[in-house]
Parts: structure tokens; sequence; C-alpha cells
């Protein structure tokens, strides 16, 4: 422990006391050991909740682009979609 911080701890504890300095050693260790983990966890959930909604938005666009290009009988993705009552031999 270095003197600067010897002398803090010190005047802390001749101001207001050992009960404020055993305060700010726990809010310091909460702080420390408890708070900051389980904020960079809430983080990377969050990180993980956004990539996956992500997907799913990616997901159902795509899904409402071919259910679009099936209704319109557009190609889809360089294929042309064949319907059942066409006449001819059923080759794309």
């Amino acid at each position: 422990m270095t003197a600067e911080t010897k002398d803090t701890l010190m005047g802390i504890m001749e101001r207001w006391g050992f009960p404020t300095l055993v305060a700010v050693g726990l809010a310091f260790f909460i702080r420390q050991d408890l708070l900051m983990p389980l904020l960079e966890e809430h983080r990377l959930t969050l990180k993980e909740v956004r990539e996956t909604q992500r997907e799913i938005a990616d997901a159902v666009n795509e899904q409402t682009r071919l259910l679009i290009a099936i209704q319109s009988g557009k190609p889809v993705g360089g294929l042309r979609t064949v319907d059942a009552t066409e006449p001819g031999d059923g080759r794309n």
C-alpha cells in the first residue's frame, strides 16, 4: 500500500469514522466483483439478441421476397417458376 493511499484511508477514518471506510470498501468490492461482471454479461446478451433479431429480420425479408415472387410469377434468384397449368414439357 502506498503512502498516499494510506494517508487517504486514515483521513477518511479520522473525518468520518470506520463504518464509512467499510462502506466505501464494500461499495468498491461490489462494483468491481459483482456489478462489472454482470454488466459485461448483460452487454454480451444484448449483442446476441441483436444478432438474432437481425437474422430473423433477414429470414422474414427473404420469405416475403420469395412469396411475392411466387405470387407474381417473376423469376426468383435466376430461376423461373413454372405453373403446373402451363403447357409444355415442364422444363425450366
